[in-house]
């Protein structure tokens, strides 16, 4: 059977084939991963930033293994096939522990970041990383937590904000040194320096994150893959359907309140039938028709 790992390795091997970076796009729950199944999304992903906001928090460092965990499960338990990218922050309290209770969970691959434990979005300011002996030290503690070899350790930097490109280079360097299977570069404006990115990384894969309202241009996996000369290897969208969503229920919520009914607001809902033709109710009633039986 294969792997999770081995999934999204050949997820990435395909669009390469095609002349594409793979595109991952993010999820919140069960029901958005089946979405994206259905869309031909090949991968998904659970950001770190979403799990919190979730929560009503700030992407600083409060998201626990547990939450991760929790939120891991949710997307499993839809039954989606596509292989998992997992955000774990700085690797919370045991990044062996992380690895270990990740790869047991079913995901395919995880990023570990080199900003500090109080760390901040990839992309605002006041971002600061440890020191490139501490993340190679936490790099390496990771990649030997592994069982799976095909099991992703994906090594993030935000150290382009903060130490500029030339020492961020020879970060990356280090981190593919050091057994990290891919490479996140976060918030590089400047596509042609991915070239630069891939030769640092010793031509393992490439993460480009097109995330909104931040320091890069949003483009396309085939503007991306043409532009850096297909140095990129995956592109994220990370939150574009979760800020959908908030968008969505702020101005939901407000209308409710000033109207008191949802009357004429049916067009902009999911009906019944779409939903449980997502989840494919009729099956789900033979299943646990089934079991029930079994168990009386």
């Amino acid at each position: 059977m294969t792997s999770a790992g081995a999934q999204f390795r050949d997820e990435i091997r395909k669009a390469r084939a095609a002349g594409l970076p793979l595109h991952v796009i993010g999820v919140a729950d069960g029901s958005d991963a089946l979405e994206a199944e259905r869309a031909g999304f090949k991968a998904i992903y659970l950001s770190g930033s979403q799990i919190a906001a979730s929560r009503g928090w700030a992407d600083i460092g409060r998201v626990e293994l547990r939450h991760v965990v929790e939120n891991v499960q949710r997307v499993i338990d839809s039954g989606v096939r596509l292989p998992i990218l997992v955000d774990i922050d700085t690797g919370f309290d045991d990044v062996a522990q992380t690895i270990m209770v990740l790869e047991r969970t079913g995901v395919a691959a995880v990023h570990l970041e080199d900003q500090e434990d109080l760390k901040a979005c990839g992309h605002l300011p006041g971002k600061h990383v440890v020191s490139l002996d501490a993340a190679v030290a936490r790099i390496s503690k990771a990649v030997k937590a592994k069982r799976d070899a095909n099991f992703i350790v994906m090594a993030r930097t935000d150290a382009l904000a903060v130490e500029g490109l030339e020492k961020t280079l020879a970060r990356i360097t280090a981190y593919s040194n050091a057994g990290a299977d891919m490479i996140f570069a976060e918030a590089f404006p400047d596509v042609s320096s991915y070239a630069a990115v891939k030769k640092a990384a010793g031509g393992k894969p490439v993460l480009a994150n097109m995330t909104e309202f931040g320091k890069v241009a949003l483009k396309t996996p085939k503007e991306l893959f043409d532009e850096t000369g297909g140095n990129v290897d995956i592109v994220l969208n990370p939150l574009t359907v979760y800020r959908a969503q908030r968008q969505t229920a702020a101005e939901m919520y407000r209308e409710l309140h000033a109207k008191g009914t949802q009357r004429g607001m049916e067009p902009r809902l999911q009906n019944r039938e779409d939903f449980q033709k997502l989840i494919d109710y009729p099956a789900q009633v033979a299943a646990r028709a089934e079991l029930l039986k079994k168990s009386g």
